[in-house]
């Protein structure tokens, strides 16, 4: 079943949307992310294609939470490298459930040809 490998990509547009609303962004912004979840589940490949760049993208915004926090802490001299690497596997995670809806296992699903 196809479905369950879903619930990677759609906790990560999860765990996003908390990031966005923990940050303040506020309610609204911070359930669009939502929309992606409900797009995983849409059986086409284009969904699969705004998926996973907007999971891409989402990364890049933890990479440069966890960037961000490490040299404020720094400059406080607070203890920084527990929550850098906890927000630095947020971005990993991501990533992967961003490459993970390119697999070819997902072709079949998302009506993809199997020519390019």
């Amino acid at each position: 079943m196809i479905r369950l490998p879903l619930i990677f990509p759609a906790l990560c547009f999860v765990l996003f949307g908390a990031h966005l609303l923990f940050h303040g962004w506020g309610l609204i912004v911070s359930l669009l992310p939502l929309i992606g979840v409900v797009l995983l589940f849409v059986r086409n490949k284009w969904c699969a294609v705004v998926c996973g760049v907007v999971l891409a993208c989402a990364g890049c915004e933890w990479l440069y939470t966890a960037l961000e926090l490490a040299m404020r802490r720094q400059a406080e001299d607070m203890p920084w490298m527990r929550a850098t690497l906890i927000i630095g596997a947020c971005a990993v995670f991501t990533w992967l459930a961003a490459a993970m809806l390119f697999w070819r296992k997902f072709d079949a699903f998302y009506k993809r040809g199997s020519g390019g």
